[in-house]
């Protein structure tokens, strides 16, 4: 099977160049529709299989278990930029201290349960993954996300400046 996933791995990259991750597939002036970001995380897993050896079985319950985590990520995202919103609008209305030391709190609070669910999820993973397995997810997902940041900041770089 792994020699099948190798042509797979060289097409997606193929596909995928650095010049990819810093466009965004929309109008200049609309929305992105997303597909960028689908097919990076398309290749993040197919790397992240390959990383962690995973057979087809552990593949499939592991990605099943991402996206189930990977949406309730989003939507603590989402509430982060809303509280992130109100926060601005108090400074902007000139609120008093006790409203923005409430609104900081409220902050840090979701800061420490997006943290506390990350932890849960990478823990969850011990009746998928080996412990070794589960080490290397994570060493896997910080080199990853710093790559990603790395081609995004070198792409950014080297574009000209739009008028």
């Amino acid at each position: 099977m792994t020699y099948l996933r190798i042509p797979l791995i060289i097409m997606f990259l193929a596909l995928l160049d650095a010049s990819a991750f810093a466009q965004f597939d929309g109008p200049p002036d609309g929305p992105p529709d997303g597909r960028a970001r689908e097919r990076l995380e398309e290749l993040r897993r197919l790397k992240m299989v390959e990383a962690l050896k995973l057979d087809e079985e552990q593949a499939v319950r592991l990605t099943v278990r991402e996206r189930k985590f990977r949406e309730s990520e989003k939507e603590l995202r989402g509430q982060r930029t809303e509280l992130l919103k109100e926060l601005q609008d108090l400074i902007e209305d000139d609120a008093d201290d006790a409203a923005l030391k409430a609104a900081i709190e409220n902050l840090s609070a979701l800061s420490v349960k997006m943290t506390e669910q990350r932890q849960e999820y990478v823990f969850s993973l011990q009746d998928i993954l080996s412990m070794e397995q589960i080490a290397r997810l994570v060493i896997f997902e910080h080199r990853f996300a710093e790559e990603v940041r790395r081609i995004i900041g070198n792409a950014r770089r080297k574009a000209p400046m739009r008028r």
